[in-house]
């Protein structure tokens, strides 16, 4: 089975509409089937939360269905991984490519379990361009209609 690494940024539209959210939504569907993994970076969820306050700040979601969100979220079949078990790695990956720790908690988690980090954060990929070979940019994600 296929496993796939995501940032904030594909679990963000999987809640919210969004330029990619057709892509972004394949992945998530194929997740509820079985059909693939997930693994992320055990802070995903502070982002999403993050995420969701903001939003509830902004006035663009009622703060009930941001808890509606971060309840599904915490329901999602994810496979987490320790921030302390990938810190290592990110924090030479942060230096080495000038990441944030926390882009490079995602690139590290993709390098050690080898598996595609699919994102749609154009600086994060602006930045590991031409460095690593497993970051995927959400729009090469095949849907059925493409």
């Amino acid at each position: 089975m296929d496993t796939f690494v995501i940032d904030a940024s594909i679990g963000v539209k999987w809640f919210f509409e969004e330029k990619g959210r057709e892509a972004a939504f394949y992945l998530f569907d194929r997740l509820e089937r079985g059909e693939i993994k997930v693994a992320v970076p055990e802070f995903f969820y502070a982002e999403m939360g993050n995420v969701c306050r903001s939003r509830v700040r902004k006035k663009e979601i009622k703060s009930s269905v941001a808890f509606q969100i971060m309840d599904r979220v915490m329901e999602l079949s994810l496979q987490s991984y320790s921030d302390q078990e990938l810190s290592d790695v990110a924090f030479d990956n942060a230096i080495q490519f000038d990441l944030t720790v926390y882009d490079a908690l995602y690139v590290s988690l993709a390098e050690i379990y080898t598996a595609p980090l699919v994102t749609a954060d154009d600086l994060l990929i602006k930045a590991c361009k031409d460095r690593f070979d497993f970051i995927m940019p959400l729009q090469e994600i095949k849907t059925p209609k493409t």
